[in-house]
């Protein structure tokens, strides 16, 4: 089933109308919000941090009486080593048992909703702030899968976020797939012509892809159902990408592949895949695991090695090894060559990294993401040389792997990679003024 709005198979639900209305990209590096206003049906992109329009999804809990910090202030706070909880790429918990289950913060289990909510309070309030009046309604963007192959956790998940961002003080909610937002946002600048269009959305959580028939003529049609061909996506991104790169790279200098035990075993692998994984770091702070993991280390044959694991466990640096590896994968979209410096680790510890040996890392993702591309392309009943425009949004699509990929997979399209993160939140703009506002100005 391909439909406009990913809860609602009811185009004919009642359209409430407001005179302001936002869409907020929540992503899982970064995140966006746009207003549209009723009065000339402009849509602004809201500054979250300065002058800047994303903010990294993150927070830092100081302590228990004090208020959370958000996006770079929570980064600056967790890089000053403040006492606190530092926590990001909590959009992966949506749809799976974590989010039952909850966390420890500040010595108390805490829900997942109540630690998403503030933030996205947080971004309302920015919006707020610039528009000088309240925002009561939301297009609010989602990945095509938030977990793969799990119909029940992706329905879960979404209405997991649909509280979420009731708790924030929304009333009137709905959700549209991010690819097709971003595909609304690059509508605005086209002609008349039609073109059929593929967007591929590399995010830090999930990549989504939608083919779909686009024209400037087509931007106030309040029905898209017949123009979106095909969606798909899978639960691979940034993230994964930063964890390839880490195992590949970093876990070796601390004693990944070294042997362990008497009988001549491989170190047991598990404390580098969490390492390795953002949204797992914080569960390798508790008392237990750091105990087991000093009885692990207590057998290990290459001490040097898994005695820097240990250090970054007991000190909760993992947050840190992890933004130079995402510092790595950065430098290698420009570089053939990085070096990242983890003097914090030990005094003139390094780890080296080319791109060959990044983009050989990335095989297994590479390979579903060609399969779940070609899979879009197959239901949609099209071949790849009828797709003339190629839209690519999210941070992923900056690597030059992936750009060449796409030139491969659609030789004959024209490639558009211009505000790849905003793209998305700009574009559920567009669908909440279409969707919530009497005024359907261009």
């Amino acid at each position: 089933m391909w439909y406009l709005f990913a809860n609602s198979m009811n185009i004919n639900i009642k359209k409430y109308l407001y005179d302001i209305t936002c869409g907020i990209d929540f992503g899982t590096s970064n995140t966006t919000i746009a207003i549209a206003n009723s009065v000339d049906g402009s849509i602004t992109m809201v500054p979250l941090e300065g002058h800047h329009e994303t903010i990294p999804s993150t927070i830092f809990f100081q302590s228990e009486n004090s208020n959370p910090l958000f996006g770079r202030q929570a980064v600056n706070a967790y890089i000053s080593r403040e006492e606190g909880r530092f926590m990001r790429s909590f959009k992966r918990v949506l749809g799976t048992s974590l989010m039952n289950e909850g966390t420890i913060i500040s010595g108390k289990q805490t829900q997942f909703e109540t630690i998403i909510g503030p933030f996205v309070k947080h971004v309302k309030n920015k919006a707020e702030l610039m528009a000088d009046k309240e925002i009561h309604s939301v297009v609010a963007g989602r990945p095509v899968h938030f977990v793969d192959g799990n119909e029940k956790a992706n329905q879960a998940a979404e209405s997991q976020l649909k509280s979420i961002f009731s708790a924030a003080g929304f009333q009137d909610i709905r959700f549209q797939y991010e690819p097709i937002a971003a595909a609304f946002a690059h509508e605005l600048a086209m002609d008349d012509k039609e073109r059929l269009a593929v967007v591929m959305d590399i995010g830090g959580g999930t990549s989504d892809f939608t083919i779909m028939r686009l024209s400037g003529s087509s931007i106030n049609k309040i029905d898209r159902q017949d123009d979106i061909l095909a969606n798909a996506g899978l639960r691979v991104g940034g993230n994964d990408f930063d964890r390839a790169l880490s195992l590949a790279c970093f876990m070796p200098l601390l004693g990944m592949g070294s042997l362990w035990g008497t009988k001549g075993l491989t170190f047991p692998s598990t404390a580098f895949f969490d390492l390795s994984e953002l949204s797992k770091i914080q569960c390798m702070y508790t008392r237990k695991y750091k105990r087991d993991l000093a009885a692990l280390i207590s057998q290990s044959t290459n001490k040097t090695l898994t005695q820097r694991l240990q250090y970054i466990v007991e000190e909760e640096l993992g947050h840190s090894l992890m933004a130079s590896v995402e510092d790595s994968k950065i430098n290698l979209s420009a570089s053939e060559q990085t070096i990242a410096d983890l003097s914090f680790i030990e005094a003139g510890l390094q780890s080296e990294c080319s791109r060959s040996q990044f983009e050989d890392s990335l095989y297994a993702n590479l390979v579903s993401i060609i399969d779940t591309i070609n899979a879009c392309v197959l239901q949609a009943g099209i071949l790849a040389d009828d797709i003339s425009l190629v839209i690519l949004t999210g941070g992923g699509t900056a690597m030059p792997i992936i750009q060449n990929l796409t030139r491969q997979l659609f030789p004959q399209a024209e490639i558009a990679d211009a505000n790849r993160l905003s793209s998305v939140g700009f574009g559920l703009a567009c669908d909440a003024r279409r969707t919530y506002l009497n005024n359907q100005t261009k």
